[in-house]
């Protein structure tokens, strides 16, 4: 490799090295700080610098002789591969988050997506042999491509067309906005990854990833005032866009309007701190309860709101019976100290001058008789005592 080569090599990878420590140092805590959503985040940011120093590593080493040198570049290149395929494996796990909000749906996804990233790390385990099926080092300690090289970049775009197909899906939906800017993460990676793996010699995968995951950084942060930062659903500004959007177009939707019973009574009891708490927990409850064609929103202090994109009544019933085995099991889980009791109605979205209004009209006013039947009801005693403490 000659000095002019490597120079190159690190002036572009140092730049990756750089952006990713200007996001770690600068970035303001955001809606995310605690959630799956920010550790993804933080595991791909960690991953771009390792990535970034590994790769001018085996640059530098490529052709050197020195003790244990081989074994060091068969380490650095198998880092390299696994690494790549571990930030496209988590980019999706991410942007599936970012879009529905919800664990539960992440945890049925996770095995199915690691498979590609399973099968890479295996194949450069079984490369470690000296098998050469993804790459050789040489007795001089030069680097060459393997017969199955090609398929580490087929997993890595395996997983870039995966983000667009999921992205795309919920675009159809009509509830999601663009809230997710995919393409400004896989068309920069895809770049980088096309030119690297045509012209060895050329490193730009782990810069363009970090170039990449510089600017969707960039474009949520504008897109999280669109976010409820305590219960990580949609607000209701988001709720006025999508309904606004929707208004004049012919657009099969159900809404369901969510009080929380006796909520008073868990600020009371244990305090506001706790309150917020049980907050968190409705957002999870409500997002493990919605199919993909519905999204979740905070209305308004312990009120919430859920949409969705569907013509059959036979489908919101089965989302309140979702909605009630999730708190149902809440309950019974010990968890935390309080209950949880909501009062729903719901109603159909008819396309008409006054459609919005009628709309959210008719889900308060059956909610409302809920909450009414439910505080006249001969349990009323219990709930009004005891459904909001365990005490």
């Amino acid at each position: 490799m000659n000095s002019v080569n490597m120079a190159e090599i690190i002036c572009v990878n140092g730049i990756g090295i750089s952006l990713m420590l200007f996001l770690l140092l600068t970035r303001i805590e955001n809606i995310e700080e605690h959630s799956v959503g920010k550790r993804l985040f933080d595991a791909m940011i960690w991953l771009i610098i390792g990535g970034c120093l590994a790769e001018t590593l085996t640059f530098a080493l490529d052709g050197r002789i020195f003790f244990a040198c081989r074994s060091l570049s068969y380490l650095l290149n198998s880092f390299c591969f696994i690494g790549t395929s571990s930030v496209g494996y988590m980019w999706c796990l991410y942007m599936d988050f970012r879009i529905f909000r919800s664990v539960k749906r992440i945890r049925k996804r996770w095995l199915f997506l690691g498979i590609p990233l399973l099968t890479v790390i295996i194949m450069n385990l079984v490369n470690l042999t000296g098998c050469g099926i993804v790459f050789l080092i040489t007795q001089d300690n030069i680097y060459q491509r393997g017969s199955l090289v090609i398929f580490m970049y087929l997993f890595m775009f395996f997983y870039f067309f995966y983000g667009i197909y999921i992205a795309k899906r919920a675009r159809e939906n009509g509830l999601h906005m663009k809230f997710l800017p995919v393409l400004y993460f896989v068309i920069p990676s895809i770049l980088g990854t096309v030119i690297q793996g045509m012209f060895y010699g050329i490193t730009l995968g782990w810069a363009t990833g970090a170039i990449a995951l510089m600017f969707v950084f960039i474009e949520t942060q504008s897109l999280n005032v669109y976010m409820d930062a305590l219960s990580g659903l949609y607000n209701r500004r988001y709720m006025n866009t999508i309904l606004n959007k929707i208004k004049n177009d012919e657009f099969q939707l159900y809404g369901i309007m969510i009080d929380v019973n006796g909520f008073k009574r868990i600020n009371d009891i244990f305090g506001h701190t706790v309150g917020d708490n049980a907050i968190r927990w409705i957002g999870r409850i409500l997002l493990d309860s919605i199919p993909e064609n519905g999204i979740a929103i905070r209305y308004a202090g312990d009120e919430f709101l859920v949409l969705l994109h569907t013509g059959k009544e036979a489908d919101v019933k089965a989302v309140l019976k979702g909605i009630e085995k999730n708190v149902d099991q809440f309950n019974h889980s010990g968890i935390e100290p309080y209950w949880l009791s909501f009062s729903m109605g719901y109603s159909k979205y008819e396309n008409d001058t006054d459609g919005v209004e009628k709309f959210l009209s008719a889900m308060d006013k059956e909610m409302y008789e809920k909450k009414r039947q439910y505080y006249q009801s001969p349990a009323m005693g219990y709930g009004a005592e005891n459904i909001s403490s365990r005490r």
